[in-house]
């Protein structure tokens, strides 16, 4: 990891801890290991916008990276293969919790096109579920991959956001049982036995 990936990552969990406006270039520094004041920062980063905007493009890039990288086999078993999809959506946010926590912090309050974020960082995600879902609803032309995709997704982020924000699930129900019930209602909405 360079300097430059360490300093964004800091500037990330304080923008998540005290939000973007109350955080400083001296905090920054401080927490980055540099001499709090001395500039430092600059020789590796422009402004505070450009640290934010950074941490953006490299979710970003690595949510599309992954997308790309050669992927293992897709199991055959339904069941399975929404099981997997959703421990890995998860796992997305969970790696990116700072990104979420600054988001729903103070997002009106952030100097970025919020629209053009989540078209860039969110929207190929549900387009992407929404393909997958078609493929194996098999053909049914009464199958609305969009919404469900939605749904789907959209119920995870909570279950995830809930979590991280309040320190409990929804329901207090535990991650295995939710997922196996979020896969329930994925298969149910496919038309396979749940």
């Amino acid at each position: 990891m360079s300097r430059r990936d360490e300093i964004i990552d800091v500037a990330l969990r304080l923008f998540a801890e005290q939000g973007y406006q109350a955080t400083t270039i001296t905090q920054i520094e401080a927490a980055a290991g540099l001499s709090p004041g001395a500039g430092g920062l600059y020789r590796h980063i422009g402004s505070k916008r450009e640290l934010l905007v950074a941490a953006f493009d490299r979710v970003i890039d690595s949510r599309r990276a992954a997308q790309q990288a050669p992927g293992i086999a897709e199991p055959a078993d339904p069941r399975t293969a929404i099981s997997i999809a959703g421990r890995a959506f998860l796992g997305y946010v969970a790696a990116d919790r700072d990104l979420y926590r600054l988001v729903l912090r103070g997002g009106a309050d952030l100097p970025v096109d919020l629209t053009d974020l989540y078209q860039r960082l969110f929207q190929p995600g549900f387009d992407e579920v929404a393909g997958w879902l078609t493929q194996l609803a098999a053909g049914r032309r009464d199958f609305d991959a969009a919404a469900v995709a939605a749904v789907a997704l959209s119920s995870l982020c909570y279950f995830a956001i809930s979590e991280f924000t309040y320190g409990c699930p929804p329901g207090d129900i535990a991650q295995e049982r939710f997922l196996a019930a979020w896969t329930d209602g994925l298969l149910a909405q496919l038309g396979a036995r749940p």
